[in-house]
């Protein structure tokens, strides 16, 4: 039977060539959305590693730049004024943004093993009152003063890629470039940050510490404000004005965490809404294309249809042929378009695209089109089948 349609499609090739080329593009398309939208589903499922609820960032400009001994001061009486505030339970300083689509990245060598890794430089209570939970080790503390050593914090998957099994706590960090600063040594381990939001890949991460007692040349860019309760739009006003009442010269940017959160998840969302409709469409486009070909094949083929009615072969016969005949030009298809898309996995094209992700894909859109293909093959199939023996024979 398999010989049959192969032969079938084989004298058709020429009218076959664009349904071919039309369904081989389709599945590469469909593959491409169903791998994206699963891998941005399971980074989804990973914790953010903090607690977004009940949280602001503030951004701050001084309008000068940053002057360490000046700054430093009007700083630390705005972050006074700020605790004193009923609403707020906890103030921390970042140099760097949250939920932003931004990142410091670094790397480093420890024990013969080279990193890649993100720097997030943070004050010593600010992690922890963001709800990022300790593993092993402490928060900075202020018996991390005047050390011969900085004091830096990984997380968990720093530790899995450069220590193993091995306890990380006081082990020392070089800095590369520079042998006469000190070392950097890993006083505590928090289990995960994912400084970009929902849609990031968990990548190793350092905590600098940010003195809060000198300052820092770089200076601050971020305040974080948590609320024991949620803040509506009225308090930002409020708060504005508690800002500008202590550094008037200072300009400020107001946005909640959840907001920040939203933004970025849109960046990957929206587009995803987009290329989806556009598939759906493309799909709509194939399965008409498929209908269109059919009809006109069950037409042309009039004779032979009636023939094998009237020698006897049944309905379901003449129906599973030109299911099969469809069912087998989408499979070799498909199979073309497989071949293209197994180069992906490996030869590493696409860091996403990983053995289980592209075997799911495959699975997934060679079902997709297979279910297409046999819905669209439904109703020609049904029309020939009824078309009677007599008037097939006589059709000219």
């Amino acid at each position: 039977m398999l010989n049959h349609l192969v032969k079938l499609i084989w004298n058709r090739k020429t009218a076959n060539l664009l349904i071919i080329t039309e369904v081989a593009i389709t599945f590469i398309v469909l593959f491409a959305i169903i791998s994206m939208g699963r891998h941005f589903y399971q980074t989804y499922q990973i914790p953010l590693g903090y607690n977004v609820d009940n949280s602001w960032a503030i951004s701050l400009n001084t309008g000068t730049g940053w002057d360490n001994e000046l700054h430093a001061k009007q700083l630390k009486n705005l972050v006074e004024v700020l605790r004193q505030q009923p609403q707020i339970s906890s103030v921390g300083l970042s140099v760097d943004p949250i939920l932003r689509n931004s990142e410091w990245s670094s790397h480093g060598e420890i024990n013969g093993k080279k990193i890649d890794f993100n720097v997030f430089k943070v004050n010593g209570s600010g992690p922890k009152n963001w709800g990022v939970e300790l593993v092993a080790g402490r928060w900075f503390s202020k018996q991390d003063n005047e050390q011969n050593y900085d004091a830096v914090m990984v997380n968990q998957l720093f530790v899995d890629q450069v220590f193993g099994d091995k306890d990380p706590i006081n082990a020392e960090m070089p800095y590369n470039g520079s042998p006469d600063r000190n070392p950097r040594r890993i006083v505590g381990v928090f289990k995960e940050f994912r400084q970009r939001g929902d849609f990031s890949k968990p990548i190793p991460y350092v905590f600098y510490r940010y003195r809060f007692d000198i300052g820092d040349k770089y200076g601050v860019n971020y305040i974080h404000i948590t609320f024991d309760q949620p803040q509506n739009a009225a308090y930002e006003s409020t708060l504005l004005k508690v800002l500008k009442g202590v550094t008037p010269g200072w300009s400020f940017n107001i946005r909640s965490w959840r907001s920040l959160r939203q933004s970025l998840n849109n960046m990957v969302l929206v587009p995803m809404v987009v290329v989806s409709i556009v598939v759906g469409f493309l799909l709509i486009m194939v399965a008409m294309g498929l209908l269109g070909v059919l009809w006109q094949n069950i037409n042309q083929r009039t004779r032979e249809i009636g023939l094998r009615r009237a020698v006897g072969a049944s309905t379901m016969s003449i129906q599973g042929q030109i299911i099969g005949e469809m069912v087998t030009l989408a499979v070799f298809s498909m199979a073309l378009a497989s071949v293209i898309l197994l180069q992906v996995p490996l030869l590493n094209l696409v860091e996403t695209v990983t053995w289980a992700n592209f075997w799911f894909s495959l699975v997934s859109a060679t079902l997709t089109i297979l279910a297409i293909v046999v819905l669209c093959a439904l109703y020609p199939s049904r029309v020939a089948i009824k078309m009677a023996p007599a008037l097939a024979l006589h059709y000219e």
